[in-house]
């Protein structure tokens, strides 16, 4: 899409809500310029939404020929891991002796 007003960005998040419910995959085109592409930058919607820059794109991640992968994979935050809970000063108060 090039081009989109508040209520199409209200249709497409109920129209993500029901495909996830259902287990499915939305892919929104987003051309590199115009304003709908400008938009989901402003309002961070590239961060909820799987977003390719092409229709063949789309299509190639759809059939599996692409791992999902979002618009800006400079945004992808690293996967947090469990913080190791902290090692006990020796003669501290959780040292235990």
């Amino acid at each position: 899409m090039t081009f989109i007003t508040s209520a199409g960005v209200g249709a497409l998040v109920r129209m993500r809500q029901d495909v996830q419910r259902r287990h499915g995959r939305l892919i929104v085109v987003l051309p590199a310029q115009g304003r709908a592409r400008r938009l989901f930058e402003l309002t961070r919607m590239v961060d909820h939404f799987e977003v390719r820059l092409t229709l063949p794109g789309a299509v190639n991640a759809l059939r599996g020929h692409e791992l999902r992968r979002p618009l800006l994979p400079e945004k992808i935050k690293p996967a947090s891991e469990p913080t190791p809970p902290p090692t006990p000063i020796p003669g501290g108060p959780a040292d235990g002796r």
